[in-house]
């Protein structure tokens, strides 16, 4: 971070997954950790005097203001991930205004907006850059990417018509000590069974491990060079072919893996895209160094290893 002086930070959705282990690291760091969202049974691990849970949505507004009140930055990371756009007009992008304009009122110094490359749509170079157009109607989910695209706008409008400055942080894919995914946990299942292991050639994405991602938030809090501005994280590029392999590996698996060109590949249209992301910017302007490569896809492995311990004793 660029200055030693503790900090009152508001989590939102700070009980989910990257929330659970961004908390962790602000309080680790000696911060004002406040949290606020509807699912915090994940934090009651956590015994910190300087932690502050409280128990809401963001449409809320009524439990907003105090979450609010007091606080020097906001990082924003809640989303319903409801694919009714009702539900997501109604939670997501009120509850955001809702913030923002308490933020506003409040004269919160940052608003740090964790959005997605799912905004880029559909890759049309590799690799990603900020530059890169949103072609929401062309992502995999395009309500999910119209949304985010949507609340990327309102945050950067704020900051420049009413004064709260804004950062937009795009990532893929993260994972920590373990990994979610559908597509993953879909490999796992093939891989146990012994059946072959069929995935796109020349393809993958650009994983982000939670450390990093904790990393690239922490160094645009209060940094100027941030404001306004939009930066990709990633931490390792790993394809598809990798992940196979990972994949067999902690199943002790036999099973064949094939890879299938691009063009003749008829599965998910997700898994055939490169989602390489450029994370150059970040590096440039808030000295981002995510970790090395071999750390990275070995830490990868160890998720995906605790991602199959879990299905297995869910069975």
């Amino acid at each position: 971070m660029t200055t030693d002086r503790k900090m009152k930070i508001l989590i939102t959705g700070g009980a989910g997954s990257c929330g659970r282990y961004l908390t962790a690291s602000l309080l680790e760091r000696g911060h004002a950790v406040r949290v606020i969202d509807k699912h915090v049974e994940s934090l009651r691990s956590i015994e910190n005097e300087r932690l502050t849970v409280i128990r809401a949505g963001l449409e809320d507004r009524e439990a907003l203001k105090p979450a609010v009140e007091g606080v020097d930055a906001v990082i924003h990371l809640a989303w319903s991930f409801s694919e009714d756009p009702i539900e997501v007009l109604e939670q997501d992008l009120r509850g955001l205004v809702f913030l923002l304009e308490e933020a506003v009122s409040r004269k919160v110094r940052h608003v740090i907006y964790s959005s997605t490359a799912v905004v880029y749509g559909k890759p049309r170079y590799s690799p990603i850059d900020e530059e890169h157009p949103l072609l929401v109607e062309e992502a995999r989910k395009p309500l999910y990417g119209i949304a985010k695209a949507a609340s990327e706008k309102l945050c950067l409008m704020y900051g420049k018509a009413k004064g709260v400055p804004a950062t937009i942080v795009r990532f893929w894919w993260a994972y920590g000590e373990d990994i979610g995914g559908k597509h993953l946990r879909e490999m796992l299942k093939t891989s146990s069974a012994g059946e072959p292991l069929l995935v796109p050639a020349d393809s993958g994405g650009s994983f982000l491990h939670m450390a990093d991602l904790a990393q690239g938030l922490e160094r645009c809090l209060f940094r100027p060079g941030a404001y306004g501005r939009t930066f990709n994280f990633s931490t390792v590029y790993v394809t598809w072919e990798e992940v196979a392999e990972m994949v067999r590996e902690v199943t002790g698996s036999r099973s064949e893996i094939r890879c299938i060109p691009r063009k003749e590949w008829t599965g998910s249209a997700f898994l055939a895209d490169p989602w390489e992301l450029s994370d150059s910017l970040a590096r440039e302007h808030l000295g981002y160094r995510p970790m090395e490569a071999p750390a990275a896809k070995a830490s990868l492995k160890v998720a995906i290893g605790n991602c199959w311990e879990a299905m297995r004793t869910k069975t």
